[in-house]
């Protein structure tokens, strides 16, 4: 179970709170509203694919269940890399079991390359998340240009044997 994203709570029910035909659940708790995706066994992962419009994080319950494969076919999407719970797609779909973010450019994980990027597109607050990297995003922060009046998140991943920067802009939550 995850609340406003952040996982508080994992359950096992056995005996006869079990209920038939469920072997996984996540229920994600959004403003007030429960959402609930259920599958009998863990859900196989969807196949690796290149990245397209949109990048997709899997709520935290959902990772935790096993279910991010379920959560990937209902929004049409692949796999951004087999070992990391990134999902991605090029439809406008979203879910309550995840966060989407459109992207707007791939560029090497390297400050000066992004710096270049934040100036252009005149981008002074950047939320910055990772993945399959070892970096502080506090410290890759500090060498960064931020200036300019617009926001964007940067997305650091390992995708297959690279390292790379997407820049994104959040969707609202569904």
């Amino acid at each position: 179970m995850s609340a406003d994203g952040s996982v508080v709570e994992l359950v096992v029910w056995s005996g006869a709170l079990a209920r038939e035909g469920v072997r996984r659940a996540a229920l994600v708790i959004r403003d007030d509203r429960s959402h609930e995706l259920t599958a009998p066994a863990d859900a196989p992962d969807e196949p690796v694919r290149e990245l397209g419009a949109f990048l997709h994080e899997p709520d935290g319950a959902v990772i935790r269940a096993r279910l991010i494969g379920e959560v990937a076919r209902s929004l049409d999407a692949g796999m951004l890399d087999e070992h990391i719970a990134y999902l991605t797609s090029d439809a406008a779909l979203t879910s309550p079991f995840v966060q989407s973010f459109r992207v707007r450019e791939t560029l090497p994980a390297n400050p000066k390359a992004i710096s270049a990027a934040l100036t252009a597109h005149g981008i002074g607050r950047l939320e910055i998340k990772k993945r399959g990297v070892d970096v502080d995003p506090a410290a890759f922060r500090k060498k960064l240009t931020l200036r300019g009046d617009q926001e964007a998140t940067l997305i650091l991943a390992r995708i297959g044997d690279q390292r790379r920067a997407i820049l994104a802009d959040r969707v609202p939550a569904a």
